[in-house]
């Protein structure tokens, strides 16, 4: 191996350093960032990503461009849903600088020529970062059980408190029934009542008074 060999072994890509730097910016993590994982980079918002970050890493606005330089390095996509895309590579990691050496251009195979063993390794890194993103996933999906199941309990206890409310409304209507039913009977008992007494009491007009003393007429 000559000399410009080892220093291109030795030192990260220009193109591989610009991209860890823009996704470390915290200025652009709305657009793309690492993922919680750290072994993958998220792009959120390919328009704003063309027009906003590309320019300033990379001079120009050309996505598809961006895109293969990826693939030339051996990046995988591993999600596309709508607007977000997310790589990833077994050497490019959150945190992990000093492993950017070790990200080549698909074509270069002295890598592979003085260290067999680094394919092996790249491969278990992958899966690796696959199965943490897989976890992911498994940790999300048991998560959004958990809530449903929560959200469900309180769902079927605030049914179960408007049965109980129901039921004491009906109990409180069924007593103002019955009580409207024996208020009737209640009167026409105390009417009789009054109207036997008066019947039973002599009547004697108010003009007939006593005229005996004058005798009669």
């Amino acid at each position: 191996m000559n000399k410009n060999s080892e220093d291109r072994l030795s030192k990260p890509n220009k193109f591989i350093l610009r991209a860890y730097e823009m996704i470390n910016n915290p200025k652009f993590v709305d657009i793309v960032s690492w993922t919680e994982s750290g072994y993958s980079f998220a792009i959120s918002n390919t328009a704003q990503f063309t027009t906003k970050v590309l320019p300033i890493y990379f001079k120009h606005k050309n996505f598809s461009s961006f895109v293969r330089q990826l693939n030339m390095y051996d990046f995988h996509k591993e999600r596309d849903t709508g607007d977000i895309q997310i790589y990833t590579h077994s050497s490019f990691i959150r945190g992990h600088p000093e492993k950017l050496q070790e990200v080549h251009r698909k074509s270069s195979d002295l890598l592979t020529e003085h260290n067999p063993s680094s394919d092996l390794e790249k491969k278990y890194l992958l899966l690796n970062t696959k199965q943490k993103l897989l976890q992911e996933k498994v940790n999300t999906l048991e998560q959004s059980y958990k809530d449903v199941s929560n959200y469900n309990q309180l769902l079927m206890s605030q049914i179960i408190q408007c049965m109980d409310r129901e039921q004491k409304v009906e109990q409180l209507l069924m007593m103002f029934i019955q009580q409207i039913k024996e208020v009737p009977s209640s009167l026409e008992s105390n009417y009789l009542n009054i109207m036997g007494s008066n019947m039973a009491r002599p009547f004697n007009p108010p003009f007939m008074g006593d005229y005996s003393r004058y005798g009669r007429m």
